[in-house]
Parts: structure tokens; C-alpha cells; sequence
């Protein structure tokens, strides 16, 4: 691993820890009913739980753009767990993790599930082994497309997690490939910081909030002097200002706008591979939340803007064919989105969201729908 990438990871923590001494606003929309809590509880110690996992999912993407493709992903995502809690203090899990999708026999990303998890303080974990991971670290779309919920490995490293009234901050490594000597490939991680600190008064309706987000995808190593691979250093900064106004108690739930700009870095670019070594945008989000319902109308401007892990139609050029690049982007999003919990440990949701590009006077859209059983089923109590 890059000493320079992991000493920056450590003083990283240190300086948030020394910060604070949160409560999580959704900035943008992803399925909030996918988020999983690594708080501990009392109500769970000492007990044997088998933790059941699904997310059926249908998710169509319309994509015509020079920069995206499109593609349909049908099946389900399941996780079985056995956990042991001792106290509120540590937890110790192990399973399997896999996907199924429809139309295809094998299961997809069958992985063992291993995490050991310690609650320094009621409010700050250290995770180690999977993480909490995916839309739990709570991105904007431009840096993270959510739907790598489901196709993306399970992450898997190192996690800081704080969560309290006025902070959300999470920090992370990613290991995505760990190499021995003689390895005819390359070290692969991510290093990622999530943070949101809000500014009002824990009763006011009006609410000021600001993220800072950073993503650093490392490719390389110390001991991969068999591999021909070049060596990757890219990465997203992203920051802003969120805003949300509570209307009252109603069908009219609240209203807000969040305005952002995010960066774009690549160290060791290769212009065959990734053409602009640097970029940005900005992306101001018009948001209401009506009964079950959330709407939000954006506008995205860029120029030579990537981000490894983002949506792909927020980029500049196309990952998997970079001859085709739109360097300028004029982007206006549109989703609207219904989520429920229908039943004690069972929710739903189904989305529609559209992307307009401007200068083409074209627009690309998704919709989908997916279904979570999420449930503990208790095998065992220990009588203390």
C-alpha cells in the first residue's frame, strides 16, 4: 500500500476525532431503505442472531448517451449472517454474501462475510473486515451511482464510523486487491471520507448542513514488480451546502436546496485510457418530500469531469470507450421516488429518473422498483 495514502488516512481520523467531542440529512436521493446502522444496542448482547438480508431488485437503464450504456439489471442481493454481540460493545459476524440475477443460472459474487465490529463510544465504531458500505456512506451521484449497492464487490478494509446530532463522518479503506510478491497484478483500494456537520439548532424547521466528501483510488504497490500494469492515482473531492425546510406535520413534508461542486484528479493519466487529468462541476438540487414521496430537480454542469465511481452520465467521456467524450456537460436530472416500510423488517421502493442533456437535446432514464427483507432471528441467549 502507498505509505504517503495510508499516513493521510491516519491523520485524517485523528483530526475528526479531535473535532468532535450527527444526524445524517439525505443531500440527494438514494434508497434510504437500503441503509444499514452500525450503531450497537444493549437490547442485543449476548445473543446468537442469524441476520437475513434480501433486496429483490428491477432496475432498467435507458442510456443512450456517448458516455453511459445502458443496461437492465433483474435479481436479488441476499446476505445471511450469524452475529454475536458481547455487551453494546463488540460484535462478531460471519457468513456469505451473493447475487442472483434473473435469466442467469450461476450465482453472481458469492463471497464469505467476515466482520468484527467495536463501539469505542455509543456513537463512534471501528469496523473491520466488511463495511458498512455502498449507499451507507451517503455520496452524491455524481461521485457514486448507488446502484453499485448490488454490482459492485462488497467493500471490505478498514472503517471509522461517527454518528451523532450534528456529525456524520465515516472514513474507509476499500481493499479491493490485496497481492503477495510474484503477483502478476496490481494492489487496488479506495480510500474514501464522507462528513456532514450540521449548523442549526436540533428544533428549528430550518435546517444548514455542509458535506465534505473525498474519494482516492489507488493502483499499485510495493511488491508488483511482475506486473506491467501503470500505476493509478485518481480521485474526487466534493463540498457544498445543504439546505431543508420543514413545512409541518402534513402531506407537505419539507422543501430544501443543496448546491454543490465536486473535483476531479488523476495523477498518472493516460489519455488512452482517461483523457482529462483534471476537472469539475457544479450541481445545485431543487428538493421536496411529499407523504412517501421524493422529488428533485437538478442541474449539472461539468467540464472534463470523472469520477471512477460515479454515475456514468455525469462524466465527460466514457469509461469503456474513451474516444467517445463530451467535454462539457449540461445536464438536467429529474427523479422522483417512493419509499415505505410495508412491514416490521420489509420495505419497499420504486424510483423513475431521467437525465437531460442540453446540448444534445437528448435525455436517458432509469426506473425501478426493489423489495428488502430485513430481519434477526434469535438462535440462542446467554443468561448473565
Amino acid at each position: 500500500m502507498n505509505k504517503r495514502l495510508f499516513f493521510f488516512f491516519l491523520i485524517f481520523v485523528v483530526v475528526i476525532l479531535v473535532q468532535i467531542s450527527l444526524l445524517p440529512a439525505r443531500a440527494q436521493w438514494f434508497p434510504s431503505t437500503l441503509l444499514a446502522t452500525p450503531a450497537l444496542t444493549e437490547a442485543d448482547s449476548n445473543k446468537l442472531l442469524l441476520k437475513t438480508d434480501m433486496t429483490a431488485f428491477f432496475k432498467n437503464n435507458e442510456y443512450f448517451s456517448p458516455v453511459a450504456e445502458g443496461q437492465t439489471l433483474p435479481g436479488v442481493a441476499a446476505t445471511f449472517v450469524l452475529g454475536y454481540q458481547i455487551s453494546s460493545r463488540f460484535k462478531v459476524e460471519l457468513g456469505a454474501y451473493a447475487v442472483k440475477y434473473s435469466g442467469r443460472i450461476p450465482l453472481v459474487n458469492l463471497q464469505s462475510f467476515v466482520r468484527l465490529q467495536y463501539a469505542i463510544t455509543p456513537n463512534f465504531n471501528m469496523v473491520l473486515g466488511n463495511l458498512y458500505g455502498g449507499v451507507n456512506h451517503r455520496l452524491i451521484e455524481p461521485l457514486y451511482q448507488w446502484e453499485r449497492q448490488f454490482t459492485a464487490n462488497p467493500e471490505s478494509g478498514l472503517q471509522f464510523v461517527f454518528h451523532n446530532k450534528r456529525w456524520f463522518v465515516d472514513s474507509w479503506i476499500d481493499w479491493e486487491n490485496f497481492i503477495q510478491r510474484g503477483d502478476p497484478f496490481l494492489e487496488a483500494l479506495t480510500f474514501g471520507t464522507s462528513v456532514k456537520r450540521i449548523l442549526t439548532d436540533d428544533n428549528s424547521r430550518f435546517s444548514l448542513s455542509v458535506p465534505l466528501q473525498l474519494l482516492i483510488h489507488h493502483h499499485g504497490g510495493q511488491i508488483d514488480d511482475t506486473s506491467d500494469e501503470p500505476m493509478i492515482v485518481l480521485g474526487n473531492l466534493a463540498t457544498g451546502l445543504c439546505t431543508n425546510l420543514k413545512t409541518g406535520d402534513g402531506w407537505f413534508k419539507s422543501v430544501g436546496l443543496d448546491v454543490f461542486a465536486a473535483g476531479y484528479r488523476d495523477r498518472y493519466s493516460d489519455e488512452a485510457l482517461r483523457p482529462f487529468d483534471r476537472g469539475w462541476g457544479i450541481y445545485p438540487v431543487l428538493h421536496a418530500d411529499i407523504s412517501f414521496f421524493r422529488c428533485l430537480i437538478g442541474y449539472w454542469y461539468a467540464e472534463n469531469f470523472y469520477a471512477f465511481q460515479g454515475e456514468p452520465l455525469f462524466g465527460s467521456f466514457n469509461p469503456f470507450n474513451p474516444l467517445r467524450q463530451l467535454p462539457t456537460r449540461h445536464l438536467l436530472t429529474f427523479k422522483f421516488a417512493f419509499e415505505k416500510q410495508v412491514l416490521k423488517g420489509v420495505s419497499v421502493g420504486a424510483y423513475w429518473e431521467s437525465y437531460t442533456d442540453l446540448n444534445l437535446a437528448q435525455t436517458d432514464y432509469s426506473f425501478g422498483v426493489h423489495l428488502r427483507f430485513n430481519h434477526q432471528f434469535l438462535l440462542k441467549k446467554d443468561q448473565k
